[in-house]
């Protein structure tokens, strides 16, 4: 595989030029913070934050919780409040379904 910006010859799994530093091929989508749908106790603020920071949820519930009570509990609770109002929610996924068509008889 060839560099499209400096024409060098790269390795066919780079995802960067190694003489020019230019990104090869398709960038990496960026990371989105979104309230989760599925893995939800509450309203997905905890999930949501995991997936984004690539943490285990239940470390992050658990980090959520223990902040909370230190701090007192109605700051944690606010903030948490405040999180499910501006983090936007994961968009719904709806399975594609074919149209069925009756059957005639002959």
């Amino acid at each position: 595989m060839y560099c499209n910006a400096c024409g060098k010859a790269i390795a066919e799994d780079a995802r960067f030029c190694t003489y020019c530093g230019t990104v090869v091929g398709h960038p990496p989508a960026p990371k989105k913070l979104i309230r989760s749908r599925t893995d939800r106790k509450i309203a997905g603020v905890c999930a949501g934050m995991g997936r984004y920071l690539d943490l285990d949820v239940t470390l992050v519930r658990l980090v959520w919780a223990l902040v909370t009570l230190m701090a007192g509990v109605l700051p944690g609770v606010v903030v948490y409040v405040l999180a499910w109002i501006v983090i936007p929610e994961e968009p719904e996924v709806r399975p594609v379904v074919a149209p069925v068509h009756p059957v005639t008889n002959p």
